[in-house]
């Protein structure tokens, strides 16, 4: 997963629009849940209600039952991110991700019995690679032209195949199959009892340079009107209500605002590697959560918005949350991270707020 900047649906609901929209006009004010976290980049709710955050960057996972103290039910010892959290019945899931060191990622569940861990996707990434054969960056650019690159931007801008790295970002749960977006293998795996496999592989975005492209990163008139393909980082994964899988894809390459909103959202049709584009325009979507109309709520992390989505209707933006990071359906409510991730010290900042959908209406 190559970028400058790291963040280490029913398929008629999707006709997804950029982020220049007007607030809502009856925005909800979110409610604090669950605060003083480091990094909140996903959450889970049970059943009941009870709240499960995770701590990414501070390896660890928060509890927050209705009533009672957060309390920390899992800490790393070897300091990995810990993150992509789901849960059913009374079994959490969550993966875990090197932070430094040798690279690792690993699915684990825990429960009353124990941490259990299911799937070693770093093993299975060096084994097949997915996207090995796909090529990013840009295509036919001559020596010349490549010589004028400048330096810092070539990563992205060069082309390079697909890296064996894999950073486990969110799951799902349907049935006896777990379901991971790797955001570092542009994929979505599914785990079972008989191991791990590829349900699909993201295409890349494609983005034309433009002029103002050019000014921003210094390129060369060369690069101006070819496309750069960028890696896909698969950030969230859900299950809709036709059981298909909806992914959102937050895109590679430089996190600024002259190469425009990229991210989108993907339907994936477990069983035959199928992918289609459901809809984009979307600046850094992290968290997808769907409801059980079909309305779909996706988290724009750098936009500062969660947007609603109903079915067969237009995109609106639901609520301001800064810097929301996941976002989950429970019960007639959301549940959302703010991630604190610009955070420049102090006592940790970030929380799980609820906005209670009821109140938007």
């Amino acid at each position: 997963m190559r970028r400058t900047t790291t963040i280490s649906t029913a398929a008629a609901a999707l006709a997804l629009l950029g982020t220049a929209l007007a607030p809502a006009a009856h925005a909800a004010t979110p409610e604090d849940v669950v605060g003083g976290l480091v990094s909140p980049l996903s959450v889970a709710v049970a059943a009941d209600g009870t709240v499960y955050a995770s701590q990414n960057f501070a390896s660890m996972i928060t509890k927050a039952v209705p009533g009672a103290e957060p309390e920390v039910v899992f800490a790393d010892e070897g300091q990995r991110e810990i993150g992509a959290l789901s849960i059913d019945g009374d079994v959490l899931t969550f993966a875990a991700t090197a932070q430094g060191g040798p690279p690792s990622a690993a699915v684990y569940t825990l429960s009353a019995s124990g941490q259990t861990q299911i799937a070693d996707l770093w093993a299975y990434e060096k084994a097949n690679n997915p996207d090995g054969s796909r090529t990013y960056g840009v295509k036919g650019l001559s020596k010349s032209c490549k010589a004028d690159i400048p330096k810092k931007q070539r990563a992205w801008v060069l082309p390079y195949k697909g890296f064996k790295e894999s950073h486990p970002y969110a799951t799902a749960i349907a049935g006896d199959t777990t379901y991971v977006a790797d955001a570092a293998a542009n994929a979505i795996f599914a785990i079972t009892d008989a191991g791990v496999s590829t349900t699909a592989v993201l295409p890349a975005a494609q983005v034309k340079i433009t002029k103002k492209i050019r000014a921003a990163f210094k390129l060369p008139r060369c690069t101006q009107g070819k496309v750069v393909r960028t890696e896909a980082v698969p950030t969230d994964v859900e299950v809709g209500p036709d059981g298909n899988l909806y992914v959102t894809s937050l895109p590679g390459g430089p996190e600024d605002p002259a190469m425009g909103s990229n991210g989108a959202v993907y339907q994936v049709v477990p069983g035959t590697h199928a992918v289609k584009r459901m809809g984009g325009g979307l600046t850094s979507p992290t968290g997808l959560a769907i409801g059980p109309d079909g309305t779909a709520y996706v988290s724009m992390l750098f936009a500062s918005t969660v947007l609603a989505i109903p079915l067969g209707g237009e995109p609106t933006p639901l609520a301001q949350v800064p810097l929301p990071g996941d976002v989950e359906y429970h019960d007639g409510s959301l549940y959302v991270t703010e991630t604190d991730l610009m955070s420049s010290g102090g006592d940790p900042a970030g929380k799980v707020v609820r906005i209670s959908l009821a109140a938007t209406d």
